[in-house]
C-alpha cells in the first residue's frame, strides 16, 4: 500500500519539476521572421514573473515582456496571422459541407 503511493507521489510531482520557467526577459528584440509561435506564463501558476515565450525557427525559447513595444507588435502580428488562418480554415470547412 505505501509503495502505491510512493509511486503517486513521484509522478504527481514530476510536473513543475520538469517546467522551464522564465527568470528574466531579453533586452534585444526579434525579427518577426524568425518567430513561430508563442506561449504565456503567468505568474499566477507555476512561474514567479509573467512573461511571453517566443518560440523560434531555430526551436529556442526567448523569454519577453509584454511591457515591451515589440513585444505588443509581435504579438498582435501573431494573432492577426491566426485569425485569418482560421477564417480560411473556416470557409474550407463550410465549402467542403456544400
Amino acid at each position: 500500500m505505501t509503495m502505491i503511493v510512493k509511486k503517486m507521489l513521484c509522478v504527481m510531482s514530476d510536473g513543475p519539476l520538469n517546467y522551464a520557467c522564465c527568470v528574466k526577459y531579453t533586452q534585444n528584440p526579434l525579427p518577426f521572421g524568425v518567430i513561430k509561435g508563442f506561449m504565456e506564463q503567468k505568474s499566477t501558476e507555476v512561474c514567479r514573473i509573467d512573461a511571453i515565450i517566443f518560440l523560434t525557427k531555430n526551436n529556442k525559447k526567448v523569454c519577453a515582456s509584454t511591457k515591451d513595444q515589440w513585444v505588443r507588435v509581435a504579438l498582435a502580428r501573431l494573432r492577426s496571422k491566426l485569425e485569418k488562418l482560421s477564417e480560411e480554415g473556416n470557409q474550407h470547412l463550410i465549402t467542403a459541407g456544400l
